[in-house]
Parts: structure tokens; C-alpha cells; sequence
């Protein structure tokens, strides 16, 4: 009997002699007449293929793809010579854009392509005036090379003459050097204008008339100011002045004892108060040297009364306030440093830390000269940048650090060294950034040490200026 394996065999076999006789007329073929088929088939779908390719690389090299010359949502780039140009529906012409980021900004889609085509096709559209943004970036961050550390501002004293200067360093994290903790140092410095104690990641301003007398006081006359840039100094957070508080009525009767307001009184604990028209207010061992050093004399020690005075409505000492005075005198860095930079923000909008502020001697990357070109003559710039190569920030700057996110004003910098402001935030979306691109809070002290560059804003970029040199399309 035969097995089911040797009926299914032969099942097979008398399939392929009908299926042979069919296709060759011959029942007993010497091979498959489907192999021949599929080899076939097989070949026809590489040559299609290639083909395929082979157009696409041709419109690609010579410019002639499928894109209309007077498409209006794209940015074309003529074939050979590089020129860039935009169709606009309004007069029918096609425009010489001055550069790429206009051409982005003219074009009517909300995400614009670039579209390589040839020069004879635009030829067929009738020209119209160069149109663009003067000194308009001509390329930008791409999404992913842009920047989410904070900046850092850096003083030394390496100009001429020991002159100080100024390094805004964008993005760069800070690895080495020496971080200023609270409490901990403190630094004397002084620019052009002023003399200021900077701690705790703020600076407090040190009156010229009380400047000697308060050195001393606090025991820093041996040591001399650090000259610094008044540009690194005017991007750190402004605090209190280190002055005395303001006392009013000093010399009338007060309700403590037989004591006059502006006396200064202590007792057993060593706790100093100041009189004031209502009672007493407590002062910290700082602001005890300074009204010492604004003429109020020694505490007077009152013994026992001082734990049983009427207490003043007035708080001369607020923890919460993150501008107020230190509570103590600081110490001082021992000697003056060879750089020191500010990394800023340090705290969120509510006030929460994000990270170290001061640090002492860091190693900077090599960094360029600002230009200074077209700058209006007041306005303060660092004396020099870095930026990485390729990379870019996409920043919000707002009036006040306290300000709601999403209110403030969209800047583009790029690794040119130039802020560029957006007329709006829906213009991120046409210079290639999606919605969710990471957009940096960035003080307003630390992007206005760059020169700014021209709005980027679509209704400037429809302006024509017949002076401006641009791009031509040969005839």
C-alpha cells in the first residue's frame, strides 16, 4: 500500500505536468516554467526601481523636481547658483530674498521647505524686487543643537594695562574652580562707578561717602576692592545698599523708658534694638555696624529692661526677602581672584534654587570679540562670547524674573553672537521649531549683553530696499 507522503508526492508531480503543459506545451519540461516567471518579475521590479532613483537623482542634480515656481509655501533655491527666492501671490512676481530667514518668513506655509529648482523654470516667472530683513540670520539652530544650560558672565583683568573685561559664555557649564558658598565668601570688587560686596549671588552697593568708613567697620580695610567689569557687575542681581536703615523722628521721646528714637540698646542676651517711635526693633550684628557707622554710637546696655520693651510694628530684617542684607559681615575670598564668573538664573520664578551662582577662578573656553557694530553707543556689551559652533538658543526674556512664562519676548541667538527678537512666539513654528522646542528663561541683564540684531518679523520682511545688494537671477 502506499503511503500518504507518496500520494501527496505524486499529487504534486502530476500538478506540475499540467501546470508545465499549460504554460511551455510540454508536459515533462527540463525546468520550472515559473522560475523563468519570477526572474523575471523579479528584474522588471529592480529596473522600475532604478529608474525611480535615477529620475529622482536627475530632478535633485538639475533642479527640475515637481515643485511649481510660483508654489508660495516654499523657499526656492536656484540650481547652480545658490540664489534664493519666493513666490508671492500678491503681485505675481517672484522676489530675490536677502536671506534664508526671510525667505522662511515670506513664504505662506506655517512650516516652509527649501526646494532646490532649476533657473530655467524661475526664469518663466516675471521678477520682482529683492525682498528680506537686512543683516537677517542666513541660517539657524537646528531643533537639536539648541541650548538649555544656563549663562554665565566672567570678569578678569587680563585687557590692557590690566584693564577688566567681560565673558558672557552661553551655555557653557562651569566645572572647575572655586564655588562661593553662602556664608562662606564674599567678594570686595569695584568698577568705574561703584564698589559693591557681592554674596549670596547678589551685590550690594557700598556708598562712596561711607565706603572708607564701612571697610573699616566691618575689619576689610587691609584688603583693596577687586576692579572688575562693570558689565559682569551690572548682570548680577541688585540687592539692598549696605547702609544704615532709614530712622525717622531721631531725637523724640519714645515710649521706652526715658530713651530717645535712634538709640541703640542692648541687654543681657546681646541682642541689639534700635528705639523707634513705637518700641524697639531688632537689629542683626550687621545693621548694627552700620548704624554705628551712620553716627548712632555704642548699644547702650540696659540690663533686664530690654526683655520687657514695647516691641516696634517695624521689621528692620526680613529672611524672605532674597535681596535682603547678609546678617552677619561676611568673609571675604582671601585675596583677589584671577576670574570669577556669575551663572545665572539661581533661583526659579517662586524662588527655589537651580543651581550655584559664583564661582571663583573656572577655566573659560577661548571665546571671540563682540562686535560692537551698529551698537547703540550707551548700551552695555560683553567684551567677548562663546558660543559652540553649530549651537543656538532659543530664549524667553522677560521684565522681571517673577513674570509668568509664555509673556515674554522670543530671541533667536545664534552661534553669530547676535540676539534676534521674534515679532511673535507663532513665528517658531516657521523658522522650524515645533511647538514643544525647548525654550529658554534667560535674564533680560544677560541677553543684553549681546548687540541685538533686526526683528524678525514677516511685515519688515515684505519691505523692499532697491539699495541693498541681493541675489539676481541671470537672464
Amino acid at each position: 500500500m502506499p503511503s500518504r507522503q507518496d500520494q501527496l508526492h505524486s499529487y504534486q508531480y502530476s500538478l506540475q505536468r499540467v501546470v508545465a503543459a499549460l504554460v511551455t506545451h510540454d508536459p515533462d519540461p527540463s525546468k520550472s516554467p515559473l522560475r523563468r516567471a519570477g526572474t523575471t518579475a523579479l528584474v522588471s521590479l529592480l529596473i522600475a526601481s532604478l529608474a525611480v532613483l535615477g529620475a529622482t537623482i536627475y530632478g535633485v542634480l538639475t533642479g527640475h523636481s515637481n515643485v511649481e515656481p510660483t508654489d508660495t509655501s516654499v523657499v526656492f533655491q536656484e540650481k547652480g547658483s545658490g540664489a534664493r527666492f519666493v513666490y508671492l501671490e500678491s503681485d505675481a512676481k517672484l522676489h530675490p530674498v536677502l536671506n534664508f530667514t526671510s525667505g522662511l518668513l515670506l513664504a505662506s506655509s506655517d512650516e516652509p521647505q527649501l526646494k532646490s529648482i532649476a533657473a530655467d523654470r524661475l526664469a518663466k516667472v516675471p521678477l520682482g524686487p529683492p525682498l528680506g530683513i537686512p543683516d537677517a540670520p542666513d541660517s539657524l539652530p537646528l531643533p537639536g543643537s539648541l541650548i538649555t544650560e544656563r549663562w554665565s558672565i566672567c570678569t578678569d583683568n587680563k585687557g590692557e594695562q590690566g584693564e577688566a573685561r567681560s565673558t558672557l559664555l552661553i551655555g557653557d557649564k562651569l566645572k572647575d574652580g572655586t564655588v562661593a558658598q553662602n556664608g562662606n565668601e564674599a567678594l570686595l570688587v569695584q568698577d568705574k562707578f561703584e564698589t559693591d560686596l557681592v554674596y549670596a549671588n547678589r551685590r550690594f552697593v557700598i556708598p562712596d561717602e561711607r565706603l572708607l568708613a564701612t571697610t573699616r567697620a566691618f575689619g576689610w580695610a587691609s584688603q583693596d576692592p577687586w576692579q572688575v567689569s562693570t558689565a559682569w557687575l551690572n548682570a548680577i542681581p541688585r540687592g539692598g545698599d549696605l547702609v544704615a536703615p532709614a530712622i525717622r523722628n531721631v531725637g523724640d521721646d519714645s515710649p521706652v523708658g526715658n530713651l530717645e528714637v535712634g538709640q541703640l540698646v542692648t541687654g543681657q542676651s546681646k541682642e541689639v534694638s534700635i528705639i523707634l517711635s513705637d518700641g524697639a526693633a531688632v537689629l542683626t550684628p550687621l545693621q548694627t555696624i552700620l548704624m554705628q557707622v551712620a553716627g548712632r554710637g555704642s548699644p547702650r546696655d540696659i540690663g533686664g529692661d530690654y526683655l520687657t520693651m514695647p516691641t516696634s510694628k517695624t521689621k528692620f530684617n526680613d529672611t524672605r526677602d532674597p535681596g535682603a542684607l547678609p546678617a552677619t559681615v561676611p568673609a571675604l575670598h582671601p585675596g583677589n581672584p584671577g576670574v570669577a564668573c556669575m551663572t545665572l538664573p539661581t533661583t526659579t520664578a517662586d524662588n527655589k534654587p537651580i543651581g550655584d551662582g559664583l564661582r571663583i577662578d573656572p577655566t573659560l573656553p577661548s571665546s571671540e570679540a563682540v562686535d560692537t557694530a551698529g551698537a547703540q553707543p550707551n548700551r552695555m556689551l560683553a567684551d567677548f562670547w562663546h558660543l559652540t559652533r553649530g549651537r543656538g538658543v532659543v530664549a524667553e526674556v522677560t521684565a522681571t524674573p517673577e513674570a509668568p512664562a509664555g509673556t515674554g519676548t522670543i530671541i533667536v541667538v545664534t552661534d553669530t553672537g547676535r540676539a534676534y527678537p521674534l515679532a511673535g512666539r507663532s513665528l517658531l513654528k516657521k523658522l522650524g521649531y515645533d511647538s514643544d522646542v525647548a525654550v529658554q528663561r534667560v535674564p533680560s541683564a544677560l541677553i543684553s549683553l549681546l548687540p541685538p540684531g533686526p526683528a524678525l518679523d514677516p511685515a519688515r520682511a515684505r519691505e523692499s530696499d532697491v539699495k541693498t545688494t541681493s541675489p539676481t537671477r541671470g537672464q
